[in-house]
């Protein structure tokens, strides 16, 4: 894998690594919103699956938060009594409507999943839908069905990118991007910190929310299917999170799967809340690194 690093600053760069996790993969906007009031903004960002959705976005728009609440109106229930001057209360608002969504977006899985998906990432992506465009710098993987190795994405059309890296088997159908066939991303790699070291992160921040135990409850085939991924990924996540300099873990119940968007505002709450208790451990790591380049 070879990515250009970009033009270094003089200060660390923090990159943040979002994983994969469908309805729980929400916390991520509650993690970029909580880095950003910060003022610990990612320079970079990598995206895994739903992750990616959310990665491509923040990479794209400096109003990504906006492009969430805005997308797709057409199928959105309103978005009535919120407050646009606070940004949480915009992002429940918008969560809200996830969550009422959330049974026609399954449907959609595998017969519109990929004309629904385009639009919608057409909608939050605005204008830079493609890499080279993005206001952040921003890598998205997936898997490569013939071979099972991880495809790094930096380069070329976001669009299929994303879809490809958020390809469920079972749920949606794979991805054909410039001649090659895709899947989850998760399957490859839950979580390629690698690939930020590569894009110039001196720090690099992994989000991860997955299952901390995996649940033995299935009361569908979609849900017993996804419970075996999440087993299989369970002690793989692990030895790569262990790459990272530091990992945040949203705390919410386990109860929260990866298909169920009733609880989302708690999702939010516990990536807001969670990364707000990091942001002095993120801060040390930013300035250590910082005191060593002046020292060597």
């Amino acid at each position: 894998m070879s990515i250009a690093s970009p033009h270094r600053s003089e200060r660390p760069r923090l990159g943040v690594v979002l994983g994969g996790g469908g309805a729980r993969a929400v916390a991520h906007i509650g993690v970029l919103l909580g880095l950003e009031r910060a003022g610990l903004a990612p320079d970079l960002v990598v995206g895994v699956s739903m992750g990616a959705v959310v990665a491509a976005t923040y990479g794209a728009r400096d109003d990504w938060l906006g492009a969430f609440l805005s997308a797709d109106r057409s199928r959105l229930p309103a978005l009535a009594g919120i407050d646009h001057d606070h940004a949480f209360a915009r992002m429940r608002g918008t969560l809200r409507s996830a969550r009422r969504m959330a049974p026609t977006m399954w449907t959609l899985g595998r017969r519109g999943y990929q004309d629904y998906g385009r639009v919608l990432l057409s909608e939050l992506l605005g204008d830079r839908d493609r890499f080279e465009d993005l206001r952040v710098p921003t890598a998205i993987t997936a898997t490569d069905l013939a071979d099972g190795e991880r495809a790094v994405f930096h380069e070329g059309d976001v669009i299929s990118a994303v879809l490809a890296s958020a390809a469920i088997p079972g749920i949606t159908r794979p991805v054909h991007r410039a001649g090659s066939t895709y899947i989850d991303g998760g399957f490859a790699d839950p979580s390629p910190v690698d690939v930020a070291r590569a894009m110039g992160a001196d720090v690099v921040v992994a989000i991860h929310v997955g299952h901390r135990q995996v649940s033995t409850e299935a009361d569908s085939w979609a849900t017993a299917m996804l419970r075996g991924f999440e087993a299989t990924q369970h002690q793989f996540a692990n030895h790569r999170l262990a790459t990272a300099d530091h990992v945040v873990r949203p705390a919410f119940e386990d109860r929260v799967t990866m298909l169920d968007f009733s609880e989302a505002e708690e999702v939010a709450r516990a990536g807001w809340s969670s990364v707000r208790a990091h942001t002095e451990a993120i801060r040390a790591l930013l300035d250590a690194h910082r005191a060593a380049e002046v020292g060597s």
